[in-house]
């Protein structure tokens, strides 16, 4: 697996999550006393601040941060901001489908 490809997952909320659900339950296993909800908690607050800052948004963005890729518009005849759905690109500003 590239390395490319592991840091991508790790750029999603869930897959940071879950690797901390892990850890708790390792520690808790070894005799830890460790208030899961406090950890839970915490973890989710750090977590939501990351994607509003756009770092844990959709890493497969060109222009990461905000999940849209700055595209020309058929539509319009712009530089337009993108969002992926479904695998298609759709404009933001007009709504069409560009391939």
């Amino acid at each position: 697996m590239k390395l490319k490809t592991i840091i991508s997952r790790l750029q999603k909320p869930s897959t940071i999550l879950s690797i901390v659900s892990q850890i708790i339950s390792i520690v808790i296993l070894l005799g830890v006393n460790v208030d899961v909800s406090e950890v839970t908690t915490i973890t989710a607050i750090i977590c939501s601040i990351l994607v509003t800052m756009g770092i844990l948004s959709n890493p497969d963005t060109v222009n990461g941060g905000y999940g849209d890729d700055i595209l020309e518009c058929g539509a319009e005849g712009l530089q337009t901001a993108h969002v992926q759905v479904n695998g298609k690109m759709l404009c933001k500003d007009c709504g069409a489908v560009h391939a």
